[in-house]
């Protein structure tokens, strides 16, 4: 809890920065968010022609879309750099001198790494995932409004720990480009229903690499498809759990990693 100021400061310092450097922000923010919205394009001209995916339509395509892109977003925010750039610290010394802090280097890390550029992600998704709502005529009441959050928050959690997972090899192989390459092509999977693809593919995005949390299940509940594909009814809301589950163990991963972690000498 000590730790909670100190993020803070260090937030707050990253926000001062940015406001200093405005017109460069703006450009790079815009420059992504037409990125993405090229993207959501795309996703609805596809769709779009094939009048559903699925049983599918384009509007409950695009709120998986959103569903993910906004969790991705609040994970990136806090856990893109610190993880990301793990390998490139570890090849040049900079994680040893991390080491030699009085500070836990996990929240060393978070602290000292915020990021301000995930604010076009999260504005896009949640202009998509507005837009879905009111074209699908989607009760927000209180109940699914706290669902929706929740959802968010443990989809984010799921996120968080993707970039963990992936960065933690990196203390034995120094170079883990090609399993982060691996594991986000495989999370492309749940841009479209989970019912499209073969059972084994849904075991696999369900039970072994759970991403169909992120935004598939909770999109059922609200879309009232819960039911479709291998599992049954209930597992939508399960999303928060399997959230902070899975960050819990990366954690520990992350604790493994550093009690055998061998400088690289640079």
């Amino acid at each position: 809890m000590d730790y909670f100021p100190l993020y803070g400061q260090f937030v707050k310092m990253k926000l001062k920065g940015m406001a200093q450097f405005r017109g460069p922000f703006w450009i790079i923010t815009l420059s992504k968010a037409s990125l993405w919205t090229v993207e959501v394009c795309l996703i609805w001209i596809l769709v779009d022609r094939f009048q559903s995916i699925a049983g599918w339509g384009p509007y409950e395509v695009l709120l998986l879309y959103g569903l993910n892109l906004a969790s991705y977003a609040l994970a990136g925010f806090f856990f893109y750099h610190p993880f990301t750039y793990l390998p490139r610290r570890i090849q040049t010394g900079e994680f040893d001198e991390i080491l030699t802090k009085p500070l836990n280097p996990f929240l060393y890390l978070l602290s000292r790494e915020f990021s301000t550029g995930y604010f076009s992600n999260l504005g896009v998704a949640l202009t998509v995932m507005m837009v879905c709502i009111r074209k699908l005529e989607l009760s927000m009441d209180p109940g699914n409004l706290l669902f929706l959050v929740l959802t968010l928050l443990g989809g984010a959690l799921i996120q968080a720990s993707l970039f963990i997972f992936t960065s933690v090899p990196a203390f034995w192989m120094v170079q883990n480009n090609s399993l982060v390459s691996l594991v986000f092509d495989l999370k492309e999977f749940v841009r479209y229903p989970l019912t499209a693809y073969h059972w084994t593919i849904q075991i696999l995005l369900t039970l072994v690499l759970p991403f169909a949390f992120i935004n598939f299940y909770p999109a059922q509940h609200l879309l009232g498809k819960a039911g479709e594909g291998v599992l049954q009814p209930g597992v939508p809301l399960l999303t928060p759990l399997v959230g902070i589950v899975l960050f819990l163990g990366a954690y520990a991963f992350w604790k493994f990693g550093i009690t055998r972690y061998r400088s690289t000498g640079s």
